[in-house]
């Protein structure tokens, strides 16, 4: 395998890892042979992924962690480190959001939630993982967000939107913090990716969604873990703080 292209042995974190597009990252990471922690505050789903990727060869490791508190982030990382002595990859995929509602009916305690949710996890992983990076310096972080933060629509909330384009501007600032690290950070900013809770969520505009999309279909989550892994390779070396829209075309820069 050309070693610009390989993550073997490269040791990453997933948040967010049990489920949706976090867990086609672990499955893809796995296959290349990168040693994963899958983190996740579902224990049944991390547990039975971390198992699944084992039992084809992989070296795994399972935390359960509320990536919105800082105390259970830095222990989550505490715990990799002591287990690989270095994290070289981090993928922040933990996130989503509950319901639409109007403004005026926007319930501040959920706008607190889902910023915490999307983008304070996002802050607190970074900040554990760059002491690290910079000891080995070399480090890949990828920050999920998502087309509502590129651009204003409807079928998702508004807390959910300013959280994912929160990100974005994260990601810009800190890419110049640490690429004299040899640190690289970008976004990946995915379209309608039709994971279970998206199908159920949009069940009746599914085929009015497809007829604003190019490719006139939802991405997969696979198809998101591809974007995320080459911006996580050796070959990615040069590109930081940008965002890769992966939406079928359905929104272009």
């Amino acid at each position: 395998m050309n070693e610009r292209s390989s993550i073997k042995d490269h040791v990453t974190v997933v948040t967010g890892g049990a489920a949706g597009i976090g867990e086609a990252v672990v499955s893809r990471f796995a296959a290349e042979g990168a040693r994963v922690a899958v983190v996740d505050k579902d224990p049944d789903k991390g547990n039975s992924i971390t198992e699944k990727i084992k039992a084809d060869d992989a070296d795994a490791l399972f935390v359960r962690a509320d990536v919105t508190s800082a105390s259970e982030t830095k222990e989550a990382f505490r715990l990799v480190l002591e287990r690989w002595g270095k994290v070289e990859i981090l993928v922040n995929c933990a996130g989503g959001f509950f319901e639409t509602h109007a403004i005026e009916d926007q319930k501040e305690e959920d706008w607190d939630a889902i910023l915490a949710w999307n983008l304070k996890s996002v802050f607190l992983c970074c900040r554990e993982a760059a002491p690290t990076m910079k000891k080995e310096g070399y480090g890949r972080i990828v920050n999920i967000s998502s087309q509502a933060g590129r651009t204003g629509i409807l079928e998702t909330a508004l807390h959910y939107g300013a959280a994912k384009a929160g990100i974005l501007g994260l990601t810009r600032r800190l890419s110049v913090e640490l690429a004299p690290h040899g640190i690289t950070v970008n976004a990946v900013a995915p379209g309608v990716v039709l994971s279970p809770r998206v199908a159920e969520i949009h069940k009746d505009r599914l085929p009015e969604i497809n007829k604003t999309i190019p490719m006139a279909r939802p991405g997969g989550a696979e198809e998101i873990a591809d974007g995320i892994w080459y911006l996580s390779t050796p070959g990615s070396s040069y590109i930081t703080g940008v965002t890769l829209d992966i939406n079928g075309g359905r929104w272009m820069t």
